[in-house]
């Protein structure tokens, strides 16, 4: 049994939001970040995880990844979701997003159209999602994420990555790492 309760910690101290409760499946058996045994569950046939963000939750099939930084970056994204949702409804979350930025997210979160639906990638939830899993990638992992799959909205992806970039210090990045004391991902750190 695999947990990530250290990297999602990080991510979550990055981003001063309150942790998700992940859910992972594997081989068909459903567990908590903890160990406890759950209900199994079903994901769409397009998803790999998915989070309830009104539950801070994220569902994660570990079957459906190809290795552990697909799974890793998987992560950063559903935890930007969270974070995403925490920030609309928590006003002490500047670092998130700026106000016009929650605003329009609030508005999407309403109307949110999911991975099965052509251009879903396009919504600034995913594209701001995407650019904090590709910033994680790159500082801590060194490893860029593909964003291939964007087909529109690459201008606004570009100002998400920046926002981000802008917002989230080496110093910072290396604070969290050393809060949670976790060394799998010191090992893969390049901001060392």
């Amino acid at each position: 049994m695999n947990t990530y309760n250290n990297y999602i910690m990080f991510l979550s101290d990055l981003m001063a939001i309150e942790p998700p409760v992940v859910i992972y499946q594997k081989d068909g058996k459903a567990y908590y970040g903890n160990g406890q045994k759950t209900e199994s569950f079903q994901l769409k046939p397009s998803a790999k995880a998915t989070t309830i963000v009104k539950e801070n939750k994220i569902y994660v099939d570990l079957d459906k990844f190809k290795d552990e930084i697909d799974l890793y970056l998987s992560l950063a994204h559903e935890v930007r979701h969270c974070a995403q949702y925490q920030a609309i409804n928590d006003v002490g979350l500047e670092d998130i997003a700026t106000p016009e930025m929650l605003k329009v997210w609030k508005k999407e979160l309403k109307e949110y159209k999911g991975s099965e639906n052509e251009g879903y990638e396009a919504q600034h939830i995913e594209l701001d999602a995407f650019a904090f899993a590709w910033f994680i990638g790159v500082s801590v992992f060194g490893v860029e994420l593909h964003l291939n799959g964007v087909r529109s909205g690459k201008q606004l992806l570009s100002s998400y990555i920046q926002f981000i970039s802008n917002n989230y210090s080496i110093e910072e990045l290396r604070d969290c790492l050393e809060s949670v004391s976790y060394t799998h991902l010191r090992a893969h750190e390049t901001c060392a």
